[in-house]
């Protein structure tokens, strides 16, 4: 049962998620936190970090992880195989008809038309794990209730934000050096 489960649950998660990794990070979320509890928000969110320092994109990866942790490497076999099953089957459809009518109207209007989608949804994600990092809430309406605000945690995305666009340095080693500047923070404080 718990493989039907994996593999509907990564068959919806590889089929919402338009944009490539990032964007499936909400879809993901709402599946694999908020609805089958698999996962906690911090156990999540740990994922997240995990999988952008590994190789391969992000949603893989994840598919991989919740299905291991979950029912052991079929469960993961499983997951991953369900999560690309429709990135395979709709780029395929898409490949062709952009191919057919690449130069008309309906096919340039979609494209434009998915941007912003993609955008909201990064968007999402990334808000999400701001207010679960800052303030240690996992909702917006936990953190109406109330809140511990993580000034250490602010200033490291802060410092990491900066280091982004003013350097040419390897985000991996913004997330590692992050790492590193986090446990001397909070080693002192």
């Amino acid at each position: 049962m718990i493989y039907l489960k994996l593999f509907l649950a990564y068959l919806q998660i590889g089929l919402f998620s338009i944009g490539g990794g990032h964007a499936s990070i909400p879809v993901a979320q709402s599946v694999v936190v908020d609805g089958q509890g698999w996962l906690t928000l911090e156990e999540f969110t740990a994922m997240i970090t995990i999988s952008e320092m590994t190789p391969g994109p992000f949603g893989l990866n994840s598919a991989t992880y919740v299905g291991i942790k979950t029912a052991g490497v079929l469960g993961g076999v499983i997951s991953t195989f369900a999560f690309l099953i429709p990135s395979f089957i709709i780029c395929t459809a898409l490949f062709l008809l952009v191919k057919k009518f690449r130069n008309g109207r309906a096919v340039n209007g979609l494209m434009t038309g998915i941007r912003p989608a993609v955008s909201g949804l990064i968007s999402s994600a990334g808000v999400s794990i701001t207010i679960l990092a800052l303030f240690g809430a996992s909702t917006l309406s936990e953190l109406k209730v109330g809140f511990n605000f993580n000034p250490i945690a602010l200033f490291i995305c802060a410092v990491a934000f900066i280091a982004t666009g003013k350097t040419k340095i390897n985000p991996v080693f913004i997330i590692l050096l992050s790492g590193v500047l986090g446990v001397i923070l909070y080693s002192i404080f």
